[in-house]
């Protein structure tokens, strides 16, 4: 198969335009078809690979698990060794580790120190949850539930 990702779904558009919504005879048929129609857009949208979404995304993870160590570093305590992740998975591993190590560590630590790397890491995730939703387009699925509250 030859046809990319977005292509196909570009396909099956113009396939439900072209042949099924003429066939169609309900306002209901005709609002779930609109929303499907939406919906394969947006996905053929996301379905197109861009590396610098993943690699903004490591890099917020690897800013947060920087400061991190060096905030443990403060505290007079050292953390298990880890090469820097290079890629997104990686860097999400590093903070599933310190995560856990925070998590043992907790309840021995100073609580404004424990508060604050937990902020740490909570602050990095966001930033990366960030970079992910912008990639992400927003569906209407009011067509779709509409129909679906009416039954």
């Amino acid at each position: 198969m030859n046809t990319d990702l977005a292509g196909l779904m570009e396909a099956l558009r113009r396939t439900l335009s072209d042949a099924v919504a003429p066939e169609l005879t309900s306002d209901v048929a005709r609002g779930q078809l609109a929303a499907v129609h939406d919906i394969l857009g947006k996905l053929a949208g996301m379905a197109v690979w861009d590396p610098q979404p993943l690699q903004a995304q490591a890099t917020a993870l690897r800013e947060g698990t920087r400061r991190f160590a060096e905030r443990v570093a403060r505290a007079g305590l050292s953390l298990p060794a880890a090469p820097e992740a290079a890629d997104l998975p990686g860097a999400e591993a590093r903070v599933r580790e310190l995560t856990d190590w925070l998590d043992q560590q907790g309840p021995s630590l100073p609580r404004d120190t424990e508060v604050e790397l937990d902020t740490i890491l909570l602050h990095a995730l966001r930033e990366q949850l960030l970079i992910e939703r912008k990639r992400i387009p927003l569906t209407d699925f009011s067509a779709m539930t509409a129909a679906a509250s009416k039954d």
